[in-house]
């Protein structure tokens, strides 16, 4: 029998469709797609077929909307800040200097 999970009900099913048609964001939209179509009951493999996204990032997703709600939902990426620079505020500013002389510019272009 295929595996259906069990979506907590941060939202109620139609909240979750509403928010799926109206998301201008695409990868929101997804999220909100797949998260509303395995509250309608559908099987991983169902939404996987429906909205190509792999069943493993299915399972993923819904894990994660079950444990943080709606918050869980869209791109995630855009919180997040990077690693730390390679180079310390001293030698960022000395980079910054030797990169607005005129001569530097085309040195490194022979």
């Amino acid at each position: 029998m295929p595996k259906r999970l069990t979506i907590e009900p941060h939202l109620q099913i139609e909240e979750l469709q509403q928010r799926y048609r109206q998301s201008s964001d695409p990868v929101s939209r997804s999220h909100h797609q797949i998260i509303w179509l395995l509250a309608l009951g559908k099987t991983v493999k169902e939404v996987a077929a429906v909205t190509s996204y792999s069943s493993d990032w299915i399972y993923k997703l819904a894990g994660r909307y079950n444990k943080k709600g709606e918050m869980a939902l869209g791109d995630t990426r855009h919180n997040n800040p990077g690693g730390k620079s390679l180079l310390n505020d001293v030698q960022l500013a000395q980079l910054w200097q030797v990169l607005q002389t005129p001569e530097s510019r085309w040195r490194y272009l022979e």
